[in-house]
């Protein structure tokens, strides 16, 4: 590693004012950044990395869409007006970081009662939708991290997924649509078993004052198709993690009929020129799904 300062991705998301869990994404999707690794094997880092990820995130406030935006910002020259970074080594931990670092210690510990404990307290944080996003998706990211380097187990990967969807599903019980809101229909596609990625996305959904209705996992073209026909939704958002044969696009876009529809996830954005021939969306962080809602029509009525 270079003599360069190094940051850690916490000091990195205060300052781009983008969270952990997107800085991971947008590497992992568009290769923007690409820091370099500690002997820990955490991420770190450069000034370099820091302004491209203001250029594209510059280039997503302006419209771009985010792969656009990865293309456009890593063939731009560097934005010397762009503000250096200002945060310290060794940042002041907020309550934020507190519940963070409880969720993981107790998720290493398997200790049930302490996993409760720092879940209600990640509840009294906020609104639904940033407590989803600023602590839950950083916590269960980390926790994927560190069972990739073999410091955690699947026991514990599930032990925290479980305790986290049942954190989400009461908060969005909790959330009462408006009147007349427009429905809005989650589902995974078929053999996708990751629905805990749509909860979030049904708080989200909720949040901007639509009336969400989850169909969960593994839910097949026919089944889709039935529920759309049933429920009458404004608009569908699908999850897609895992790979799926481009055919099988073809049965989806046809289950949702005209129904206008947005999908997301690593198999999503790897079939994305097929998707879009089909009419779908393909979103690639929350900010998507926000821009798709706001710009669905009147449509259906619930």
């Amino acid at each position: 590693m270079s003599s360069e300062r190094r940051f850690r991705i916490q000091a990195v998301a205060r300052a781009t004012g983008l969270n952990s869990a997107t800085l991971r994404a947008w590497e992992r999707r568009y290769g923007v950044p690409a820091p370099e690794r500690g002997e820990n094997g955490y991420r770190m880092y450069s000034q370099q990395d820091i302004d491209l990820l203001q250029r594209m995130g510059g280039l997503i406030e302006a419209g771009h869409a985010p792969s656009d935006a990865a293309r456009i910002a890593q063939a731009s020259p560097p934005v010397e007006a762009l503000p250096p970074l200002q945060a310290p080594e060794v940042p002041t931990p907020g309550p934020a970081d507190a519940v963070r670092e409880a969720l993981l210690a107790a998720t290493h510990a398997l200790d049930g009662d302490a996993l409760r404990a720092a879940v209600h307290r990640a509840l009294t944080l906020g609104p639904a939708w940033r407590i989803h996003e600023e602590i839950f998706v950083p916590v269960l990211a980390e926790i994927g991290e560190r069972w990739a380097r073999g410091e955690l187990t699947v026991s514990h990967e599930h032990f925290a997924t479980e305790a986290i969807s049942a954190a989400l599903r009461d908060l969005l019980r909790l959330m009462e649509p408006p009147a007349g809101a427009r429905r809005v229909l989650l589902a995974c596609v078929d053999e996708e078993l990751h629905s805990l990625p749509l909860l979030g996305v049904a708080l989200l959904a909720a949040h901007a004052g639509w009336q969400p209705v989850t169909l969960g996992a593994r839910t097949p073209p026919l089944a889709l198709a039935s529920a759309v026909q049933q429920l009458r939704p404004s608009a569908i958002a699908l999850s897609a993690t895992m790979a799926r044969p481009n055919p099988e696009w073809h049965d989806y876009a046809t289950a949702v009929g005209d129904v206008p529809w947005i999908i997301g996830g690593q198999a999503a954005m790897a079939a994305q020129g097929a998707l879009e021939t089909l009419g779908a969306t393909v979103g690639a962080s929350a900010r998507d799904l926000v821009d798709f809602l706001a710009h669905v029509g009147p449509g259906r009525s619930p």
